[in-house]
């Protein structure tokens, strides 16, 4: 990206455009699913694994369903929502923003049966194909940008977008495949253990879109302090997400199931050991890597992204970028363990509060530095909330480990209603 398209209008546009697909697909499909539904699958599977697949093929069926409804109203208004998406954008640039983000509206729907797999995945501990479907869609992306940028421009990395989210989809049916779930379509809504998770989803779906209304924030404000400053940001965010996804986001996707089964039997002494070691161990080495990446920031941005169109004032606005943004690595990585163990429990209300505590934070530190210091406040806020959402994890989960009973969850989850 950086060496084709710059630091520039193109890469602007493009960013913005993945925005609200992203926020829509994070609200109605990632945030539902990412917290209730491994540990009722789990024990689903443990009493029946036929209610466990159907439970399965049903929130598979929904989350395509609900997905492809939404991404037909954003084409509709997709020049509409360039006014709070892309503020600072003039009309010419407004205008291909709305034509790439109509482009963006196919992906949503694609990733919405690929999340829901992806879940399975999980609960069944298959994480090779699981992590190679992200590999797959930046991959697309690449394929794309490379043969087709020369005759389409920033369409060629928007066309290689689609592609990449069906490679995403296509490496998780191979991995599918190996396991007993079967896909096909399946609305069993009236069972207890779519009841729960309805329950659990709900709260969920509240908190989960805070994020994505985070970097909304961030692009809008970003779009008013010149241009390339958007892809300044998006470009840092990539590399400082390296190490929050390769160590913090790993490491409590695999101790998911395993905390979720733990309570499921009644074990707190497995559960609170899995917590710990996988604390101790996220800590210990997200904060090597993020000293590593405030060190060599320049030099990683020069390596990687310098040459070509993207210039050395780009790169220097991004490295600074990056320098902040490391500050954030161990605290970004944290939440993703703490918040699944609190999930694990069944209980996905207290991590609203610690979502919202942390939002705030980060939207009154930015907003509050950003006439002083520029752009350099956005990742500085970010780290900011960050470590705010940690604290107020960590004191949401002390009295839940205390006070959960630990007898072992309910087991008549395949029951109709």
């Amino acid at each position: 990206f950086a060496r084709t398209f710059g630091a520039g209008i193109d890469l602007d546009a493009y960013n913005a455009a993945f925005v609200l697909p992203d926020l829509l697909l994070d609200v109605l499909v990632a945030g539902g699913l990412a917290a209730p539904f491994i540990p009722i699958y789990t024990q689903l599977r443990h009493d029946d694994g036929e209610a466990a697949n159907e439970f399965g093929r049903t929130i598979l069926t929904l989350a395509v369903l609900v997905m492809a409804a939404a991404a037909a109203i954003l084409f509709v208004f997709a020049p509409q929502s360039a006014a709070f998406i892309a503020p600072g954008f003039d009309d010419r640039e407004r205008e291909l923003y709305t034509a790439l983000f109509r482009v963006m509206c196919v992906t949503p729907v694609i990733f919405a049966a690929s999340i829901a797999l992806g879940e399975i995945l999980i609960a069944n501990q298959r994480f090779l194909f699981y992590g190679l479907a992200p590999v797959l869609y930046n991959g697309g992306i690449v394929l794309g940008t490379v043969l087709l940028s020369e005759s389409l421009g920033i369409f060629g990395a928007a066309v290689g977008a689609v592609i990449g989210a069906l490679l995403h989809l296509a490496i998780r049916l191979v991995g599918i495949a190996r396991t007993d779930f079967r896909v096909r379509p399946r609305l069993a809504v009236r069972t207890r253990a779519v009841l729960e998770f309805v329950r659990l989803m709900l709260p969920k779906m509240a908190s989960h879109p805070i994020e994505p209304l985070m970097f909304l924030y961030f692009t809008s404000l970003a779009t008013t302090l010149g241009a390339g400053s958007v892809s300044a940001v998006s470009f840092a965010r990539n590399f400082q997400s390296v190490p929050v996804s390769l160590i913090g986001i790993s490491f409590s996707l695999a101790a998911f199931p395993i905390l979720s089964a733990a309570y499921a039997d009644g074990d707190r002494a497995r559960f609170t050991g899995i917590l710990r070691t996988n604390l101790a161990t996220i800590t210990l080495l997200t904060t090597g890597a993020a000293i590593s990446l405030y060190v060599l920031s320049g030099l990683v941005i020069e390596l990687f992204l310098g040459g070509g169109a993207f210039d050395a004032a780009d790169v220097a606005r991004t490295s600074l970028v990056l320098a902040a943004f490391a500050l954030s690595v161990p605290f970004d990585s944290l939440t993703h363990l703490l918040s699944r163990a609190i999930y694990a429990t069944r209980n996905t209300i207290l991590p609203v509060g610690a979502s919202i505590g942390g939002f705030a934070v980060t939207v009154g530190a930015t907003a509050l530095l950003a006439p002083r210091i520029g752009i350099a406040a956005i990742p500085l806020g970010f780290a900011a909330g960050s470590a705010t959402k940690v604290g107020l994890l960590g004191l949401a989960l002390i009295p839940r480990l205390r006070g959960a009973r630990w007898t072992g969850a309910r087991s008549d989850l395949a029951a109709p209603i």
